[in-house]
């Protein structure tokens, strides 16, 4: 896998809407990340750079397909869903073929990023973006709509935002197709002019940058380039023998740190995709028996003896366990848990709805925690048009585990399957759940080998009943092998594995059918719904015949039962206390606080980028200050002087015109109009300007410091830099900078408020 370093420089204001606004403020708000910042999501960037490089394959292809078109496919991937839909013309036969292409979403850069958090810098953050007004026009009357005006907010332009990006399989290739690669990413990079929205309208102006491999643009004249190499074949299964009981295994502890949000498919409600609040273990089984390599890890997820489970947030430091459905609380209180079928009463109560717990302790408190889950808007745009349109799916939502969750998981292999310290392959970055190639799903994982199973209280062993927590769905079939829910079902295939006979208790069972939709990534197509127990479901199982031991309860819960292990499905506890204690009180986990990242040294390039966001930030705070200082008569006094309202409004509309345009303190014009306000009487011929009105006014055009003095600023919450020096020297730049700015709005915002209190006072003509 190569990986690339993408930088987007934009060169103007843009807008990557996030689909939603805030009531009675902003209609259409931007994008942002986990550091509150706008930031180009990598569907965007995906989009615009496919865009570019297939206009220029149809300029290479002499607008017909040729090579140049499939490389572009071998770089971003077939589009099965719009063949589907007629959209693009089909492919052929065969599967849909792979991005090779995997980009991340790009960000401001660290050390800017780093400069800009913490709570102190929240109005240096809200000033990387600014609202645009705008207004709807009649088409036929030419003349502005009523009731269309509309606020949107739009991200500075100046700034450079860098990401990544993979080329997976790229290694492999011979040095021409390496270099064709490369150089039609490189094409379709300079095509891009802009991104975003409104980007046919002037918004949006970017340019495109990447590196990590050779590029080599006389490639491009090649008559004849070479075709991308054809996707790989799926290997058939091996004919799986019979199955061998596991009695000895070995466990590793997967930690999974979502550096981008993760869609784990539950189901598609529309244009929403909806995500589970945990990874399922069919998610992370293709990527573990990929980094653990050989015949041995496949042939033994096949036949059930290599299991990996689901990927649960982590509680208390501890992987979550879904808390059983017997637990209800009060509408009111959720701090008290009552087990229903221990206490009668509780039976009107309402069940934990997709919270985890961290393993009980008797007499402890239950930790209890739930999933965050982000919401991210997307669009598909027809190529015809350049817009979202009905006709390709146009708006569309992912449902999302939030970016910066912990998650837990669990691979069991047999002892000996796999060599010595198998666990340290499964390290690294993994790329998880549906659109993992456009930025979502980018995850962090480490891993540690466990010498015992989840169970961290000794339970004793079952006599004459037994009580069944099920961690995970539960798939199992009837006599006919059709998909079944019914307990009875689930005894018989639980007590297969235990060697006993079973036989459940229908009035101790708290228990729910799911039915959960999984998603064929490759094909963009539903596969077939499962329908199971779903997790949480607690039953209770008498012992007709034969005998339970602790090794069998232990080997059970290592092994899950019923269908499709490998993928996590079956997993439960046996006997836990939990299920035993009738009131159990709840609480939260206690808030981590996550150590300060380490600031990195700021460049030339990461010090343009907070001169744009501290411009924006200083901007603001000046009309801020103003407005209020404006907005009291002794505000207004202080800025002009006693005695202003004295002066004649022409006199002082003569004050507006030179500031409209200033070239510094004391400069020559203003040293003109100065001397000419001395020299003049009033209007009435008797008395010049106010003494005090005069000394005001030349305080504040010829001192550099009388306009900063007045408006008071909080200089140290504009600034980003948190070095003393570095911040009185970046602090006196943006004084010099901004003055004129900031005596032209104190003057305007001054002189308004004045001609507004004198009208009121005088009253309606």
């Amino acid at each position: 896998m190569t990986g690339l370093t993408v930088t987007v420089t934009m060169l103007g204001d843009w807008h990557i809407g996030s689909g939603a606004g805030r009531h009675g403020l902003v209609d259409r708000s931007v994008q942002r990340d986990a550091d509150d910042l706008p930031y180009i999501p990598a569907k965007t960037l995906a989009g615009v750079w496919r865009d570019g490089c297939e206009a220029a394959a149809h300029a290479l292809d002499n607008e017909m397909p040729g090579p140049w078109h499939a490389w572009v496919e071998y770089l971003f991937g077939s589009q099965p869903a719009l063949e589907a839909r007629g959209v693009l013309p089909s492919a052929g036969e065969g599967a849909p073929r792979p991005a090779a292409l995997q980009v991340d979403s790009l960000h401001y850069p660290p050390a800017a990023v780093a400069a800009l958090r913490g709570p102190e810098r929240h109005g240096l953050r809200a000033a990387a973006v600014f609202l645009k007004p705008g207004v709807a026009v009649d088409p036929r009357t030419g003349r502005v709509e009523e009731g269309m005006l509309r606020f949107e907010e739009v991200a500075r332009g100046g700034v450079r935002l860098v990401g990544r990006a993979e080329l997976t399989g790229f290694e492999d290739l011979d040095a021409h197709r390496r270099g064709c690669a490369a150089a039609l990413l490189a094409a379709g990079a300079r095509l891009v002019e802009s991104l975003g929205g409104k980007r046919r309208r002037g918004a949006g102006r970017c340019r495109i940058d990447f590196t990590g491999v050779d590029v080599g643009l006389g490639l491009l004249g090649d008559p004849s380039p070479p075709l991308p190499p054809r996707p790989a074949e799926s290997a058939t299964p091996a004919v799986l023998g019979a199955r061998e009981a596991v009695t000895a295994w070995e466990v590793a502890e997967l930690r999974l740190v979502l550096r981008r949000p993760l869609i784990a498919h539950a189901r598609t409600v529309g244009n929403s995709v909806r995500s589970s609040g945990w990874i399922p273990g069919g998610i992370l089984l293709p990527e573990v028996l990929r980094r653990l390599g050989g015949p041995h890890p496949a042939r033994a997820a096949r036949d059930g003896s290599l299991v990996v489970t689901d990927a649960t947030v982590e509680v208390a430091g501890q992987r979550g366990l879904p808390v059983p459905l017997v637990l209800t609380h009060t509408k009111a209180d959720r701090t008290c848990a009552t087990n229903r079928l221990l206490d009668a009463e509780a039976s009107g109560g309402l069940p934990y709805e997709e919270d985890w717990a961290a393993p009980y302790t008797p007499g402890a408190a239950l930790t209890v925690a739930d999933c965050p889950r982000s919401e991210h808007t997307h669009n598909t745009v027809l190529d015809e048009h350049q817009r979202p349109t009905e006709e390709v799916g146009g708006l569309y939502t992912y449902e999302a585990i939030a970016a910066g969750t912990v998650l837990r998981a669990e691979v069991r292999a047999p002892r000996g399957l796999l060599p010595q310290d198998w666990e340290r392959r499964l390290e690294g970055e993994w790329r998880l759940g549906r659109a993992r190639k456009d930025g979502y799903g980018l995850t962090d994982v480490t891993a540690h080998r466990v010498t015992m199973s989840p169970a961290t209280v000794p339970r004793p062993v079952p006599q004459g009943r037994l009580r069944v927590w099920l961690l995970s769905p539960a798939l199992v079939t009837d006599s006919r092998l059709r998909p079944s829910t019914d307990p009875a079902d689930l005894a018989v295939v639980l007590g297969r594995a235990l060697g006993a006979e079973l036989r459940p208790v229908p009035e101790e069972r708290a228990a729910e059918p799911q039915r959960s939709d999984p998603w064929h990534s490759r094909w963009g197509l539903p596969r077939a719904s499962l329908l199971g127990l779903r997790a949480g479901s607690c039953l209770t199982f008498t012992i007709t015949a034969g005998t339970v031991t602790a090794e069998d309860v232990h080997r059970v819960e290592l092994s899950g039962i019923g269908l499709r292990r490998a993928e996590g499905f079956g997993q439960l506890r046996i006997e836990d206390p939990l299920l035993d204690v009738p009131t159990v009180d709840v609480e939260a986990p206690a808030p981590e606080t996550a150590p300060a990242a380490p600031g990195a040294e700021l460049t030339a390039e990461d010090d343009t980028v907070l001169a744009v966001v501290e411009e924006g930030a200083w901007r603001a705070a000046i009309r801020r200050h103003c407005e209020a200082l404006a907005a009291e008569p002794k505000g207004r006094t202080d800025v002009l002087g006693a005695g202003h309202g004295s002066v004649p409004a022409t006199q002082l509309g003569a004050l507006l015109t030179l500031v409209a345009d200033l070239d510094g303190p004391g400069g020559v014009r203003v040293g003109h109009w100065l001397a000419r306000l001395k020299q003049t009487r009033g209007v009435d011929r008797k008395k010049p300007w106010p003494p005090a009105v005069t000394e005001a006014v030349e305080q504040l055009l010829t001192t550099h410091g009388r306009v900063w003095d007045l408006l008071a600023l909080p200089e140290g919450e504009l600034t980003a830099r948190r070095d003393q020096a570095a911040l009185g020297e970046r602090t006196a730049a943006l004084r010099e900078r901004m003055w004129g700015e900031a005596v032209r709005t104190l003057v305007e915002d001054c002189l308004t408020a004045h001609r507004r209190a004198t009208e009121d006072k005088e009253g309606p003509a």
